[in-house]
């Protein structure tokens, strides 16, 4: 009995120790899997890729913001508040131009799916902002999303790898925002934002997919992407928020230099004209569109920025060049000057000086009744749009290699308020020397990002028709 019951304890030992050692070997195969992915290399092998996406105004009746309650006056002054906010984030900081602004004033959305099998999700997409991210599963801190949109969790993704911090990507070149992560074993990012929003997770790199809007027959292009899988993330004013932030400035960790893509293009379709669909596209890498009629992307000398900032010379109005002084556009060497072109921000800003001649030359030109309406400076009484059409001047701006004219529409608001039928100028004189050309003067306007040859382009079109 007694050597019976030492064999079966000998057994039960030999076997508990095997058990461990399969557990053990198991484990590191696991963790060598799961670190072994090398980021740079995907990089370095990965071709510029094309394909199209959607993208939907935060206004639009199909938005995951759209609140059917507000009026169109209501959702202009939501739209100037966002604006104005989100220009006072650019202009907050002048010796962090890298600083992320409020995403969250961001006008557009894209949609896609992450992960195999894809969970259909959204973010807010931003030319101001780097990182792309979403909130994912296990939250240490997580933030109830919209419209009920599940939080990604890669642990049902067959396709998600995380990446290691002994990547070389995570080796110092990012200081404050990629790390190795408190065991020392993946890639951790942190972004803040000023509004105190915050995320903090793993990078990574899943399959995302978009609907391919180049064909428009359904079908999906899917892409394996690196982002930033958040499990740590705060939304501030409440629990209630958007998914992530898709994120495509110059800075190196973009979406765009991520994926080595060079070249991207967006037509917004005004979401303004009647019966046009409320939908968009951004065209990215081989699909996107950069026309012949270009202007250079410009810096502070040898030094670059992340945003877009391109090189105004002047304005006129109708057939007559404004007398703005001299300098008035020209970047500084923080970047809190120039002029930038951010698809987040509605109206344009200008600069003050350009904005004071700009509306001395307007209020001179149109001899209609004035009214007063809140956010805006410069309104009239109007008895038809064709008055407005006929009989408003054009707006030109010149770019260096470029003159851009303005639809009207894109110059002007129309709507119908307790005067009657009035317009308002979309134009805003800036708090500060930074002039911001916002999405509103780029409706029915393709608009090109070559990085390759460090140029915009822009050319006036229908959108819809795309």
């Amino acid at each position: 009995m007694g050597t019976s019951s030492s064999s079966s304890s000998s057994i039960s030992s030999s076997a508990l120790l095997l058990l461990i050692f399969l557990i053990l070997v198991s484990s590191s195969s696991c963790f060598i899997s799961a670190t072994s992915f090398s980021f740079s290399d995907h990089k370095r092998n990965t071709k510029p890729v094309g394909f199209t996406a959607r993208l939907i105004h935060r206004d639009s009746p199909e938005s995951p913001f759209y609140d059917p309650k507000l009026t169109d006056a209501e959702r202009m002054r939501n739209a100037e508040e966002r604006s104005m906010e989100r220009y006072n984030h650019f202009t907050r900081r002048p010796n962090d131009v890298r600083a992320p602004v409020d995403y969250r004033t961001s006008a557009f959305v894209i949609i896609f799916g992450v992960g195999t099998p894809p969970v259909d999700t959204y973010a807010l997409i931003d030319t101001a902002s780097d990182m792309t991210w979403i909130q994912c599963r296990p939250c240490e801190q997580c933030y109830t999303q919209d419209k009920g949109v599940p939080i990604f969790d890669p642990r049902k993704s067959s396709s998600y790898v995380k990446i290691g911090c002994e990547d070389p990507l995570c080796n110092g070149e990012y200081p404050g925002q990629l790390t190795c992560d408190r065991d020392g074993i993946f890639c951790s990012y942190h972004q803040s934002y000023y509004d105190a929003a915050q995320s903090e997770g793993i990078l990574s790199i899943d399959n995302f997919s978009f609907l391919d809007d180049t064909h428009f027959d359904g079908t999906k292009i899917k892409i394996q992407l690196p982002f930033g899988c958040g499990h740590n993330n705060t939304y501030p004013n409440g629990d209630y928020g958007i998914p992530g932030v898709f994120g495509v400035n110059k800075d190196a960790l973009s979406f765009i230099s991520l994926n080595n893509i060079d070249r991207f293009s967006h037509c917004f379709a005004s979401i303004y004209r009647k019966g046009s669909p409320k939908t968009s596209l951004i065209r990215f890498g081989e699909d996107a569109i950069i026309t012949n009629e270009t202007t250079p992307m410009v810096g502070f000398g040898n030094k670059s920025f992340p945003l877009y900032y391109v090189s105004l010379e002047g304005i006129s109005v109708g057939l007559t060049r404004l007398n703005i002084p001299q300098g008035t556009f020209q970047i500084s060497e923080t970047g809190y000057r120039g002029v930038i072109i951010d698809t987040g921000t509605t109206n344009t800003n200008l600069a003050g000086d350009a904005y004071d001649v700009l509306l001395a030359e307007l209020e001179k030109r149109i001899i209609l009744e004035r009214v007063s309406i809140s956010n805006y400076e410069l309104c009239y009484l109007v008895e038809t749009m064709e008055q407005v059409i006929n009989d408003f001047p054009k707006i030109t701006y010149h770019f260096t290699g470029l003159n851009h004219t303005l639809d009207v529409w894109n110059a002007w608001s129309l709507y119908s308020g307790k005067y009657g039928l009035t317009v308002c100028l979309r134009f805003k004189r800036a708090t500060d020397d930074l002039t911001i050309i916002g999405f509103q003067h780029l409706l029915d306007v393709n608009v090109g990002y070559d990085l390759r040859n460090k140029v915009i382009s822009l050319q006036n079109g229908d959108c819809t028709k795309e």
